[in-house]
């Protein structure tokens, strides 16, 4: 291949990468509050990308007039088929709620998908949650993920009843247990990805910050956050992708 072939080759790459990094930050909320007609529930998320193609995603959804769905997911070592691999996620996630599932039942039908057409080998780690709008319960699903910290009026800590289950995308046919988080008004739960604590961030600042965090809503809570880890790794070069996600139970407690 000549030197002008290759060069209109590499920009054609180029351009599809980032018509690929665009997209999966178009699936991704970046407007707040994120269900201003929702009183009862405070959603925010954000996150530090190592690179331009970042392996960790988010998102959250009214399924119905009484759930909203949560999810929070990090690619291993994905690289540049990173953003694909997360694009297929979303995608496979939304085509299942369409259907009805439970939240088991759906992420072993996603994980099914995903692992059957894992021609690059890649695995990641979900946090999935169904937030019931009348009562403030959430049924969690934690596919391999780093488990969230909770805190309300007792104190601030993981959920006593976490149940942490198999990676998504290894192997077809795993079954996927939830597990349940009541959350009173004032209570708040965070969601993390790996990427915080291998810079340095460690789960016990992130419950030190937390507990902090009194009457501040979820996109504050999320910006306290990322100022702590900044001023904690400092000049450190971020070694993964880190992504917060809070939710808030309105109210007063």
């Amino acid at each position: 291949m000549d030197r002008d072939k290759l060069l209109q080759e590499m920009e054609h790459l180029k351009r599809q990468l980032a018509m690929t990094v665009s997209l999966k930050f178009h699936l991704m909320p970046n407007v707040y509050p994120a269900f201003p007609d929702l009183k009862d529930i405070d959603i925010c998320g954000d996150q530090i990308s190592l690179a331009r193609v970042g392996g960790d995603f988010f998102d959250f959804f009214r399924i119905d007039n009484d759930h909203v769905g949560i999810v929070v997911a990090d690619i291993f070592d994905g690289g540049d088929a990173a953003a694909l691999y997360m694009i297929a996620f979303k995608l496979y996630l939304m085509a299942e709620i369409s259907m009805g599932f439970t939240p088991e039942d759906l992420i072993r039908t996603v994980n099914n998908r995903l692992a059957a057409k894992n021609e690059d080998n890649l695995c990641l780690s979900a946090w999935y949650g169904v937030y019931e709008i009348s009562t403030g319960t959430i049924t969690a699903i934690n596919a391999g993920h780093e488990p969230p910290i909770f805190a309300n009026a007792k104190g601030v800590g993981r959920c006593e009843n976490e149940i942490v289950s198999y990676l998504l995308a290894v192997v077809e046919n795993v079954s996927y247990e939830s597990y349940q988080i009541k959350m009173e008004p004032g209570d708040k739960l965070l969601v993390y990805t790996d990427g915080v604590t291998k810079s340095g961030f460690s789960e016990d600042m992130i419950r030190d910050v937390l507990a902090d965090c009194k009457d501040e809503n979820a996109e504050k809570i999320v910006g306290i956050m990322q100022e702590a880890f900044f001023k904690q790794i400092g000049d450190a070069k971020l070694s993964d992708d880190a992504t917060f996600l809070c939710i808030r139970r309105g109210g007063t407690p």
